[in-house]
């Protein structure tokens, strides 16, 4: 199974932060050539707002003009997928929980 079908399918936002924060921290001990942003290589997360901008970011540098050699597009690709996909899960999530309030009040 790969990150990105863990991440959609995670029960809650403690699993997918650390999931991030898992994939964040591999690709800094395997990226010596740092492919991503440094703001994407950052640590902590610090919410689903970090997500969307680091999301975001991701598919900016991705549409940039600017050319980018195969391995950067692939790795920058990849983040950008997880991201995204974290980001859709969380906002589900955030959904869901408001949802089971309204209903309990």
């Amino acid at each position: 199974m790969l990150m990105i079908d863990v991440i959609r399918e995670a029960d809650n936002e403690h699993e997918i932060y650390f999931l991030l924060t898992a994939y964040v921290e591999a690709v800094r001990h395997c990226d010596p050539l740092h492919h991503l942003p440094e703001v994407v290589r950052a640590l902590p997360l610090t919410g689903v707002e970090d997500v969307r901008d680091r999301t975001e970011r991701l598919r900016a540098v991705l549409e940039s003009p600017g050319a980018l050699d195969d391995m950067k597009r692939l790795v920058l690709a990849e983040a950008h997928g997880i991201f995204a996909v974290a980001r859709h899960r969380l906002e589900t999530l955030l959904e869901e929980y408001q949802g089971a309030l309204l209903a309990a009040a």
